[in-house]
């Protein structure tokens, strides 16, 4: 038979209510468990200190994160930092993955209670330093061709950018998506300028678009807001992905680019070109 922990803490009305508050703090820090053997939670951060068994006897996850933060508190004198040193590194990693970072207000009400239950982490939790902003999402390559193939879209795009992107070949096929778009509207307009001018200059008014789905209220706000954006596409995206020195961006992002692109192509009136065809 184990003999009991001799407790190192009393736990008073008061503390316990500052113990509620501290287990409601960090119930939205991590998950209490996981299938994964690899990931960190409450379990297997317990577990690294052998007292998982701590977490036992409850039904209700934060009921578990409760009880088990009550023990940890009232039999061990050193070892409460150490577990929180574990989980906030590892909060902050879910989270992120969740896309949901932890906030400088989570950190600071985290503090306070442990201070209140006699545990000053101040100082060091005042130097975590914390990224707010929202994560991009990473998908697969593969899955972004596969996207992108079941997709509505142009022949334009269909075409060879397409093909480049499916042979992961992701800068290429942004910068002839874009290159065609330039080729195609300075056919259609019969401007002699390349990049913001051509643009500038194609769509100075409704030629060159095809504005049948626009409703003639909207028209105007319409044409002007193209224009720019086409003016913006040959400054941001053609003029640098044409540069042999630029770096490869992500999957993600030239998969967006490309979808920018198809839906430039649908409002130009190209309508000719298909009866051509």
């Amino acid at each position: 038979m184990v003999a009991r922990r001799k407790a190192v803490r009393r736990i008073t009305a008061e503390k316990k209510e500052c113990l509620n508050r501290l287990s409601a703090i960090l119930y939205n820090f991590l998950p209490l468990s996981a299938n994964s053997k690899k990931a960190v939670t409450y379990n297997s951060i317990f577990a690294e200190s052998k007292i998982a068994h701590y977490l036992d006897g409850q039904a209700n996850k934060s009921l578990a994160l409760q009880r088990g933060m009550e023990r940890l508190f009232r039999y061990h004198k050193k070892l409460p930092k150490n577990i929180i040193r574990k989980i906030v590194p590892a909060a902050i990693q879910y989270r992120n993955h969740k896309r949901k970072p932890i906030k400088p207000n989570e950190i600071a009400e985290l503090s306070e209670c442990l201070f209140n239950l006699g545990i000053d982490m101040n100082d060091e939790l005042a130097n975590i330093k914390l990224d707010s902003t929202l994560p991009i999402v990473t998908v697969p390559p593969d899955e972004l061709k596969a996207k992108l193939r079941s997709h509505a879209l142009t022949q334009e795009i269909g075409g060879e950018p397409l093909e480049l992107f499916d042979n992961g070949h992701f800068n290429e096929a942004v910068r002839k998506a874009f290159e065609i778009f330039e080729d195609i509207v300075k056919d259609r307009a019969g401007i002699e300028k390349y990049g913001k001018d051509l643009m500038g200059n194609a769509f100075s008014g409704e030629k060159n678009l095809d504005m049948v789905s626009i409703e003639p209220e909207n028209r105007q706000s319409f044409m002007d807001g193209y224009k720019h954006l086409a003016m913006g596409s040959m400054a941001a995206v053609r003029n640098i992905f044409s540069h042999g020195d630029e770096k490869n961006r992500s999957p993600e992002e030239c998969f967006e680019l490309l979808l920018f692109a198809n839906w430039l192509f649908r409002y130009l009136d190209i309508k000719e070109d298909a009866e051509e065809a």
